[in-house]
């Protein structure tokens, strides 16, 4: 930009002009560095062809002459000494807000045998626990005093294989800290070639000691996982919730040595129906256990992927992982196959618990809350009538469908809680926990009309009668319970059949 101008004419013939005297010089608004100052000029302006045109233009600028003037060079140092200290302003400005941001520490090092440092920033010593002093003074002022001595050789070895491969490096290593402990760190940077031709390493230490131990943590239970599988005698499973992914881990003994097979199934809540491996009636237990819905120990039936295979009882104990949001996204459970002892314990024809189980499982809940003094409940014994004559006319291949009919009848009235067995070729007990006496006896209404719409289904007449007990206080031994009830179902025969009873001696 030209302002002030001090011009005059010192010489005209009429074809030709000479113009002399003074103007300012000013850099302009988008220039980085402002620049102003007085320049002499001087023009010689000729007519050429009816056209005026500049011929002659010179500019000098006096040292002597304008030294006392207002703009004089000195001005304009000082201004470009104002804007480099702007500058400089501002780069310091944007270095310290990139060190509060960086969470540990920078040093700048030189490339020679001990990486000397020529830059520390605050931040390494703190972390540390030391002072500047106090950590250039551990360290000797250079990176590789500052490495916890039995990590320096491998530091040292991952830096030179970095640097062998280009400019950029990392390493782990371990610093001791003020008080005696370890930290780990990450240190990492980059060489670069500074203004005067210098090979410089910049470098970040960050604090990884959480990470290292999280990672040791994991490996030691990687290492006891791995113990666990080879020892197990059941099988462990586990399914990967969000990818539908099951996964079973079992011994297998093949010439005379044990290994562990791995046998997994993506796609598993497809592919399990596909090959119906659950049974369809546990199926969605099963799923509520391994999903995180439910959280207890379940019995199932299950077979092999093999075409043909039986069913087997096998029972399933989980543990649920959650993230940090509590969403369940993996389950880790214990298959035992329990066939046998399920054999043991059920009735094979109708799958309630066979006779000597219903008596063992009823005492152990008399004794227990009759300790307690918390009795509740009835116990109620259910007979079909005339079922010999059923088994007579109808044969007795027709009489085993009546009879899982009436177990399914039982369990569908039975709560979570109760227990439902079969004592007898046509008889079943039924040990009801809860419930008020006319929730009870309501209860045995809808089974003797259950048990009338299984036979209309099967296309015959069936009926049952039913003996009532109330638990009570005091009353805690099965054989004179069992006996009571008994007697309850032997005056509802009597009374006509199709009904239920109570014990006499209560109301």
């Amino acid at each position: 930009m030209i302002s002030d101008e001090d011009l005059r004419v010192v010489y005209c013939d009429g074809t030709c002009c000479m113009v002399a005297g003074s103007v300012t010089i000013r850099s302009g608004e988008q220039s980085e560095m402002l620049v102003e100052a007085r320049q002499r000029v001087s023009f010689l302006i000729r007519e050429e062809d009816g056209d005026v045109k500049v011929a002659h233009m010179h500019l000098s600028n006096p040292y002597m002459e304008m030294a006392g003037e207002e703009y004089f060079p000195k001005a304009m140092g000082t201004q470009s000494y104002q804007y480099l200290q702007r500058l400089l302003h501002e780069k310091t400005e944007v270095i310290n807000m990139i060190n509060s941001n960086i969470t540990g520490g920078l040093k700048g090092s030189n490339d020679d045998d001990t990486f000397s440092f020529f830059y520390v920033n605050e931040g390494l010593p703190a972390m540390l626990g030391y002072t500047y002093e106090e950590f250039m003074e551990k360290s000797g002022g250079t990176a590789v005093g500052a490495v916890y001595p039995p990590d320096l050789p491998g530091a040292l070895k991952a830096v030179d294989e970095c640097f062998a491969r280009g400019p950029v490096y990392s390493a782990e290593y371990r610093i001791e800290k003020k008080d005696g402990s370890l930290m780990w760190v990450m240190d990492s940077g980059r060489k670069t070639i500074d203004s005067n031709g210098e090979v410089k390493i910049n470098s970040i230490i960050a604090d990884i000691t959480p990470l290292k131990q999280a990672l040791f943590d994991l490996e030691v239970e990687r290492e006891r996982y791995r113990i666990a599988l080879e020892n197990i005698t059941d099988v462990m499973c586990e399914y990967d919730i969000q990818n539908d992914v099951y996964t079973t881990f079992h011994r297998m003994e093949a010439d005379g040595r044990s290994a562990l097979k791995k046998l997994e199934i993506p796609e598993f809540s497809k592919e399990v129906l596909r090959r119906k491996m659950i049974h369809p009636e546990d199926w969605g237990k099963f799923m509520d256990l391994f999903s995180g819905r439910r959280e207890e120990t379940i019995e199932i039936r299950t077979r092999g992927i093999q075409e043909g295979s039986g069913w087997r009882w096998s029972q399933i104990s989980c543990s649920v992982i959650r993230d940090s949001s509590r969403i369940p996204v993996k389950t880790i459970g214990m298959l035992k196959d329990t066939e046998l002892i399920h054999q043991a314990q059920y009735d094979g024809l109708t799958h309630l618990l066979n006779q000597m189980e219903t008596r063992r499982c009823v005492e152990e809940y008399l004794d227990a809350e009759g300790r307690h003094g918390t009795l509740a409940g009835a116990m109620m014994i259910l007979d079909l009538d005339q079922f010999k004559q059923v088994n007579d006319t109808k044969g007795h291949l027709f009489g085993n469908q009546v009879l899982k009919e009436a177990a399914a009848v039982l369990l569908q009235n039975v709560g979570d809680e109760d227990l439902a067995g079969r004592i007898g070729g046509d008889e079943f007990l039924l040990l009801v926990k809860q419930g008020s006496k006319e929730e009870i006896t309501a209860r045995a209404d809808r089974m003797i009309q259950d048990i009338k719409a299984a036979g209309e289904r099967l296309k015959t007449e069936i009926s049952c009668s039913i003996g009532i007990v109330f638990l009570e206080d005091g009353e805690m031994d099965y054989e004179e319970l069992f006996h009571r009830a008994d007697q309850a179902l032997y005056r509802a025969k009597r009374s006509g059949r199709k009904r239920w009873m109570v014990d006499e001696r209560q109301p």
